[in-house]
């Protein structure tokens, strides 16, 4: 594991540390998945602030890296990472840079892993994440660079990162919550680089969103229904939750130009819905 302190420049003229990035690409190459992800986990050691990448065992970690590194009916191993450091820690610090410019947060922690998905090097252009906790993020990519894998890494980061600030100030347990804080993490990406074409805020369109919000809007109060709706694809289509949330957050952001992300962050997803006014 590679491990690099990003800083940035203040308004003092000091230097600020803006986060922490663990690279994970160097690792065994073999077909037994025990072996690989044995090697991985063990790299990660428990930290005061985080535990470990996130998780409070080793164990919940290894897990979680299994579901997202490998494809689940397959029986694929492990594959050479063909990117160099040099590329990943430039992306990765421009990007963090951009996201703290926009959003007052703790130093974020990033952790860098491979994935050999194949619906990940496909229909994501190589690229995904997952906050599991507060100022962390965890970013997967094919080790295979895609045609566009750069811009794919910025938009993945500065989405996690919204994700990760925003669990600074509330937790979230319900359908509603997920809506909202994966709304605001899209609107907020597309607020900063205008146009995305692959992108899960646009996997509905507006009318399409709307009707399907109308459909679920008495299962606010849920708090099991985020892999249905989100990444599923069986009763709602792929990605609909994104493309609902999105639609509520920009909604929001039309009617409150006045508020900066910094200030939007803070809100509760209960306030930003009611003030969207979305679906009246």
């Amino acid at each position: 594991m590679k491990s690099y302190t990003i800083k940035e420049i203040r308004g003092n003229n000091k230097e600020g540390i803006i986060a922490h990035f663990k690279l994970l690409t160097e690792y065994p190459i073999t077909s037994d998945r025990e072996v690989f992800l044995a090697a991985l986990v063990k790299n990660i050691s428990d930290s005061k602030n985080i535990g470990y990448a996130g998780f409070f065992t080793k164990k919940d970690l290894k897990e979680s890296l299994r579901y997202n590194i490998f494809d689940q009916n397959e029986v694929a191993g492990s594959q050479s990472f063909n990117i160099s450091t040099p590329e990943l820690l430039a992306v990765t610090e421009k990007a963090i840079g951009l996201c703290h410019s926009q959003v007052s947060a703790p130093p974020s922690h990033i952790f860098l892993f491979p994935t050999f998905s194949n619906f990940v090097r496909k229909t994501m252009d190589g690229v995904t994440g997952y906050t599991p906790y507060r100022n962390t993020l965890l970013i997967f990519i094919s080790p295979q660079k895609t045609s566009s894998w750069k811009r794919t890494l910025t938009e993945t980061i500065c989405h996690e990162f919204m994700h990760a600030a925003m669990d600074n100030h509330y937790e979230r347990k319900t359908l509603l919550d997920d809506l909202i804080f994966e709304g605001i993490a899209e609107s907020f990406v597309g607020s900063l680089f205008k146009t995305r074409t692959h992108s899960p805020s646009q996997a509905l369109s507006p009318k399409r969103a709307l009707n399907w919000y109308k459909k679920i809007a008495k299962r606010f109060k849920s708090t099991d229904l985020y892999y249905p709706v989100f990444l599923e694809g069986k009763e709602y289509p792929l990605w609909a939750g994104y493309a609902i949330g999105y639609r509520i957050v920009e909604a929001f952001r039309k009617k409150h130009p006045e508020l900066a992300w910094n200030d939007i962050v803070r809100l509760t997803p209960q306030e930003i819905h009611r003030m969207s006014g979305f679906g009246k």
